[in-house]
């Protein structure tokens, strides 16, 4: 451990402080740490930047400065824990991630006997805008568990190249310590080692020989491991990508492809050559269609046009069909078949080409589908590899503009039973062939694959918000190397709703209803600074390197959650770049959330560009095998009310409707199939329906390189319900509430979204209490008494065990749901709460929590279920 002695101790700490309150010697609260050091004046951070946890003797302290590597301070001097995986970045020595685009903490778990952090960090990177090296396998993750006597265990995993050893339990190092007021004591490494145990996955009964001996095979029976071996030359073949997922398939196991990284290869050296015929054949189910052509069989040089290529090509299109390809003297032939291919089911798909007859033919399931007939030559061979599942970087079809790139990806779906002849197999051979291995039809229509449904959490249906490792489907889930603790889910007892900040949305907050249909407000948007190509936005970081979420407080009568990103492009350029800062656009987003599950969200972006990003978009966000017009109402799909209950509604019939009249409009709603509906409450100003980029697909425009895809587009037309999409419906505009410009320059705003199964018009009385609140008089026993609009409480500063005012509430400014924020409540204990003379009793209607303040003092919050359209006295004491 380094000891930094007391020239390094903190001069003035200023804490910012919400946090979790175990004891008076021990606690955990997130906060910012002012050291005074020049990078902290121009630091684009909000309050809750750093984490302490205190203890007896002194303060573990995990700081933006330090990119986050702990530190234990007692009054006998200051030590910085050491480095377990080295580190270097575009940063000093001490702060190897200039800015901490990379690192990251969170308060992950905490109770009276111990606190959890876990800090997730890029080891090494370089460069500055874009940065480079960096890759979703190569992050590090440390969980520190301090407990209240001092003692720390900590666990460090750094990312691997294959998922299993990232999850490998025994791939880890473990190190024990104790903080005491002298140092760090008792110091203990353990270093990681790898398990060699798998378990083979179990098939399917393996079907007959062949009719004719191909002259390459394989069988993808291993079941287990990341070697495969072509069975004639008894040739190994490593399976790339992040886990080698065995599957069962039409006979025996199958291998699964992800539709990103998977491939299996066979050495050029190793290719047959085969000149006169040839047949390709294989067995595939598909799980997403290709975002262009991808192989499923090839040998091919791969050149920039398929017109000018060499070898033989067997695969499925980005519109799924199959389709069969050779370079035949001087012509390269292709075949495309007219059978759609449905997804999760079996199909065998063959290609035959002759010199002598001329004749190309191509089968689905043994028929015969297509063929085309030409004056035969001999088959121009590639000197490459062979290829299963994947082929060359395409550019995805149905892009909107130009900013889809050219790029990497596979096969989606199972390939079993890969077969090269150096013949054409006649009709009825492959008729045979097909026949031979084709299986149960339980097993043709249900391959082995997993289901792939937008995850929600895990239905408590308990006020609150945990952190959880989501998972969505096998062969996504193995592209990320993530601990317990990457995802936010906030759920409630009064509403089957949830807010999911999700991993593979980039974190932008989604608002779930009963029917697991998700919508999100969007996030701040801007385009083409500092070099960047298209849209900067947290969409474009489909990785997460960068975007998280965190929970910053969680009682029983509210939930804060911080969402945090930088405005990016698809190449992770970073908007309005400071090349001597390091900063750019960062937007920090606070979401208050209550138990009647309205979300108060403060949203700050932090620019000195210009300030023209986009703050809303509604969209609706749609899993695998949901259209847009299963999810939204068409007739109507919008509605915009006023304070004053006028509705006007807004269908989508014929496609985005024209004219829509924002003016004096105050509350949105989205109208779902659902009971609960996405409502969305600012002063709106203006507003717009999204009318472009709509195509035959649906009445609403729908593109799916977001989210989830790991593709570099910001704009993909959804052409089938198989992936991931959303549809955008309108823009609303508002004005901002805070700005500032010099070091520091934001400017913020501030709206209310939730979901609800009232009419729009019942969502008034919610609508006035917020824009236009009651306010607070005759008050006794506190000071700096008022409301904050951005949390949707009243926040005051406690100077008496009582405490009392009123709120003067009426028609026009209603008392709906309140929340206290009482400052400097010294104690534990709940208060006791009576509404015009009456106490409450604890319950559903009457929510109380402790955190930490500012000042690291207790506050004690309040929330009540009430709504009145005349003043109320509200009487708080100690119990």
């Amino acid at each position: 451990m380094r000891n930094e002695g007391t020239s390094w101790l903190v001069i003035g700490l200023t804490f910012f402080v919400c946090g979790f309150v175990n004891g008076a010697d021990f606690y955990a609260y997130y906060t910012k740490v002012d050291s005074g050091e020049d990078f902290e004046s121009v630091s684009r951070t909000g309050p809750y930047a750093d984490i302490v946890v205190g203890l007896e003797d002194g303060k573990f302290v995990f700081w933006r400065g330090s990119s986050y590597l702990p530190y234990w301070q007692s009054d006998k001097g200051k030590w910085f824990v050491e480095e377990i995986f080295s580190r270097e970045g575009d940063g000093p020595a001490g702060r190897p991630d200039k800015v901490n685009t990379y690192s990251r903490v969170i308060i992950a778990e905490c109770n009276n006997d111990n606190v959890v952090v876990c800090w997730r960090y890029l080891p090494e990177f370089s460069g500055k805008n874009p940065h480079k090296g960096v890759d979703a396998t190569k992050f590090a993750e440390e969980y520190f568990t301090i407990w209240s006597d001092g003692k720390v265990t900590r666990v460090a995993k750094k990312g691997t190249a294959k998922i299993d050893d990232w999850r490998d339990p025994q791939n880890q190092t473990v190190e024990t310590f104790k903080l005491t007021r002298e140092g760090i004591k008792d110091h203990k490494l353990q270093r990681p080692v790898l398990s060699s145990v798998r378990d083979k996955v179990q098939g399917n009964p393996v079907g007959r020989g062949f009719l004719v001996e191909p002259v390459r095979y394989w069988n993808f029976d291993e079941a287990v491991g990341d070697i495969t071996v072509e069975q004639v030359t008894g040739t190994k073949s490593e399976i790339a990508g992040d886990k080698s997922l065995w599957k069962a398939g039409i006979s025996g196991t199958a291998l699964q492809f992800d539709g990103y990284n998977t491939e299996v290869s066979l050495p050029g050296a190793e290719v047959p050559r085969i000149t006169d015929a040839i047949t390709l054949e294989a067995w595939v189910a598909i799980g997403a269609y290709p975002w262009n052509w991808a192989p499923i069989v090839q040998q091919c040089d791969d050149v920039s046009e398929d017109k000018n290529d060499v070898g033989y090509f067997l695969g499925i299109n980005g519109l799924g069909y199959p389709g069969f390809k050779v370079k035949a003297g001087d012509r390269w032939e292709e075949i495309v078949s007219e059978q759609f291919l449905e997804r999760r089911q079996w199909y065998h798909i063959a290609g035959t080409y002759d010199k002598q007859s001329g004749e190309m033919h191509l089968f689905v399931d043994g028929k015969p589908k297509d063929e085309r007939t030409f004056d035969g030559a001999d088959i121009v061979l590639s000197s490459k590899d062979i290829k299963i599942g994947k082929g060359k970087p395409r550019r995805p079809i149905r892009p909107v503009r130009a900013n889809t790139f050219i790029d990497s990806y596979s096969f989606d779906g199972l390939i079993d039973e890969v077969r090269i002849y150096d013949t054409a197999l006649s009709d009825s051979q492959v008729r045979l062939s097909y026949h031979r291995l084709k299986p149960l039809y339980c097993i043709v229509e249900n391959p082995d694959m997993d289901s792939r449904v937008l995850p929600c959490g895990e239905n408590r249906r308990q006020f609150g918000a945990y952190y959880a490792n989501l998972k969505f489907y096998e062969t996504w889930d193995n592209m990320w190397r993530f601990g317990n603790y990457p995802d936010v889910v906030v759920e409630f007892d009064l509403a089957p709703t949830k807010f999911v900040f999700w991993r593979g949305t980039g974190y932008i907050p989604m608002l779930v209803n009963e029917r697991e249909q998700w919508y999100s407000n969007e996030f701040n948007e801007t385009w083409g600074t500092s070099g960047g190509q298209g849209c900067q936005e947290p969409m474009s970081d489909k990785e997460s390197y960068t975007n998280h979420a965190r929970i910053i407080e969680s009682t029983p009568a509210r939930v804060v959650v911080h969402w945090r990103y930088p405005l990016v492009d698809v190449f992770h350029v970073c908007a309005n770049y400071n090349e001597d800062t390091g900063w750019g656009d960062w937007a920090d987003w606070y979401y208050t959330i209550y138990p009647d599950g309205v979300a108060a969200k403060r949203m700050r972006l932090w620019t000195d560009g210009d300030r023209n990003h986009e703050w809303q978009e509604g969209m609706v966000i749609l899993g695998p095998d949901q259209h847009p017009e299963q999810v939204l109402e068409v007739e109507p799909a919008l509605m915009l009310v006023d304070l004053d209950g006028k509705v006007e509604a807004y269908d989508w019939v014929n496609g985005p409707p024209r004219n829509v009249n924002y003016r004096n409009k105050k509350i949105h709603v989205v109208n779902y199939r659902a009971d609960y509906n996405p409502y969305t409450i600012a002063d709106i100003e203006s507003g717009d329906v999204y009318g472009g980029e709509v195509t035959d697909y649906a009445v609403f425009p729908s593109w799916n390189h977001w989210p989830v895809a790991q593709m570099p587009s910001d704009g993909r037309y959804s052409i089938y319900p198989d992936r991931t999409a959303h549809s955008s419906l309108t823009h609303i505009r508002w004005p901002e509430n805070e700005a500032a410009f010099g070091d520091r320059p934001f400017y913020q705003k501030i709206m209310l979204e939730g979901m609800t199964n009232k009419s729009p018009e019942e969502l008034v009385p919610l609508a006035r209490s917020w824009l236009n609140p009651a306010e607070m008089k005759d008050i006794s026993g506190c000071t700096d008494g008022g409301y904050d609009q951005s949390q949707r409480a009243y926040v005051m500063r406690a100077s008496q065990e009582k405490i009392s005012f009123e709120l003067t509430g009426s028609p026009e400014s209603p008392v709906v749901n309140p929340c206290f924020v009482i400052k400097h409540w010294k104690d534990k204990v709940d208060g006791r709460v009576a509404i015009n003379g009456r106490t409450l009793q604890a319950g559903p209607g009457l929510r109380q929590g402790t955190a930490l303040d500012t000042d690291g003092q207790r506050m004690k919050i309040i929330w009540i279920e009430l709504e009145k359209e005349e003043s109320v006295k509200i009487d708080i004491s100690k119990n």
